[in-house]
């Protein structure tokens, strides 16, 4: 600990096995970096919670916006239950809290 060598416990659910399925993607902790930190996509994602009111309102808007951009090669739509995956490098402090990850420089 105090050599500053102890990393965090976080919590990460398993890989869907369907993750790329759908329109919107279905990010976890451990598909994170790979998907998300993509430098040749633009990826935007939803940090949700399942109990809160205003995901569930957002849930069918994000699920358009999934199809819209679909057939785009270089822009990812998805989502992460922030209750169940933790990442060390995000910080999410509200639900639903949105966040872009550009292309080339992942910011």
């Amino acid at each position: 600990y105090f050599d500053g060598k102890l990393k965090p416990h976080l919590k990460s659910e398993e890989i869907p096995e369907d993750w790329d399925k759908n329109p919107v993607k279905v990010l976890v902790s451990k598909n994170f970096e790979a998907v998300a930190m993509d430098k040749s996509k633009h990826v935007l994602v939803e940090f949700y919670a399942p109990w809160c009111g205003h995901c569930k309102a957002l849930a069918p808007v994000w699920d358009q916006l999934g199809e819209k951009y679909k057939d785009h090669p270089d822009i990812v739509i998805a989502k992460m239950d922030s209750t169940a995956n933790e990442l060390e490098t995000v910080s999410v402090r509200g639900f639903p809290t949105i966040k872009l990850f550009a292309k080339l420089n992942n910011k």
